[in-house]
């Protein structure tokens, strides 16, 4: 999350109060300690402000944060229905993402029907370390005797089947990885969206730590809305996608600093053949 101007610093109360309001409606979802440093005041003041927004109706308070979105808005979609969508492409996408993961190395793997799959797929004699907030990524990974996993644990939702909450984020604080497998909810021009606020500060954690980020996006992704911002393009090396995008996402994604991996789903190679 970038800094505030300067001239969001030092105000009066009632008016650091109104900024406060529109920084969570940009961000939809902010933790405390966020808000303290973009504020340049502490958080004992900025957990006064938050209890007043709330007291008065214009922000929701959740444990350890404060957004401004619908509390159906902020649970985001159901984990089954996502993981039946685009199940060709996603295997492809996951399969191509393998590729990229060196023996020995120390990846992450984000909350997200795609990531399920790179889990899924993950040979059993590359000697990895696994570090995901993914409840069915730990799952899969059970039975991979070359792979050392770290579950970031936390509070479990169950419509994303993912932990994030305040044990989340401090256990992503020590860690740095190679690579980090990121999904989200919706792509743009203006970067990487998910449905959720929760889900976004945790992304955001994962990608302060990792030396490589990339995308994995289907192309549904491109037409999928999603409200809350993750990051843009500037924080993503790399995106694989399939070969259902259009010429105009084609053309968006040219005009961004990323290099861009597209694979083919027209003969998506068997999981056999990944191990």
């Amino acid at each position: 999350m970038s800094t505030v101007e300067e001239s969001f610093r030092y105000t009066s109360a009632p008016e650091r109060r109104e900024r406060l309001v529109q920084f969570i409606a940009e961000h939809g979802y902010c933790t405390i300690t966020e808000l303290s440093k973009a504020f340049d005041v502490s958080e004992m003041t900025i957990r006064r402000d938050v209890l007043r927004l709330v007291e008065q109706g214009k922000v929701r308070g959740f444990r350890g944060g404060v957004g401004s979105l619908s509390r159906q808005e902020m649970e985001g979609s159901d984990y089954r229905l996502r993981d039946m969508k685009m199940a060709d492409a996603k295997q492809a996408i996951a399969l191509r993402a393998i590729e990229l993961v060196n023996p020995g190395s120390v990846i992450a793997i984000d909350a997200g029907t795609t990531g399920h799959q790179v889990a899924e797929l993950l040979p059993p004699d590359r000697a990895l370390t696994v570090v995901t907030h993914s409840f069915p990524v730990v799952s899969s990974l059970i039975g991979n005797p070359g792979t050392e996993v770290m579950c970031l644990g936390g509070l479990l939702h169950a419509e994303s089947l993912s932990f994030d909450g305040p044990a989340t984020l401090a256990a992503i604080s020590s860690l740095q990885v190679e690579t980090l497998f990121l999904a989200a909810s919706g792509v743009g021009d203006r970067g990487a969206f998910c449905g959720n606020g929760f889900d976004a500060i945790t992304k955001r954690a994962l990608i302060e730590v990792a030396d490589r980020v990339v995308l994995l996006a289907d192309s549904s992704k491109f037409v999928t809305s999603a409200m809350v911002k993750i990051c843009g393009w500037s924080a993503i090396d790399t995106i694989i996608i399939d070969d259902g995008l259009s010429e105009e996402h084609q053309r968006m994604l040219e005009g961004q600093d990323v290099e861009v991996i597209a694979v083919s789903t027209k003969e998506t190679p068997s999981v056999a053949a990944a191990s």
